[in-house]
């Protein structure tokens, strides 16, 4: 059996707020995820993130941790990755981050 180790993530949530009218970035907020990440191997696999737009999914994060509204940005500093997330979908027992 292939043993699998846990990451520790940092994910990157955006706050923007309505400011006479136009958006306004806020700071940013990091939160620690736990979970597992698995790369894609063939490259085949396409995600729609929450604009429509199609993307090519490099990897995935494996966490018990449910979606965040907002989260844009992933690190793992274990496997030396630093990428945008594409997009962050809820299951039964877990949630996938799409990078």
């Amino acid at each position: 059996m292939v043993k699998r180790y846990s990451h520790t993530a940092i994910v990157t949530i955006q706050s923007c707020q309505l400011v006479k009218g136009e958006w306004v970035a806020g700071k940013p907020t990091e939160i620690e995820v736990t979970g597992q990440y698995y790369p894609s191997n063939s490259g085949q696999q396409l995600k729609r993130n929450v604009d429509g737009r199609e993307f090519i999914v490099h990897g995935e994060f494996s966490t018990k941790a449910r979606p965040v509204e907002n989260a844009k940005h992933i690190r793992i500093d274990s496997i030396a990755l630093d990428v945008d997330i594409i997009s962050w979908e809820p299951f039964q027992t877990h949630s996938v981050i799409y990078v």
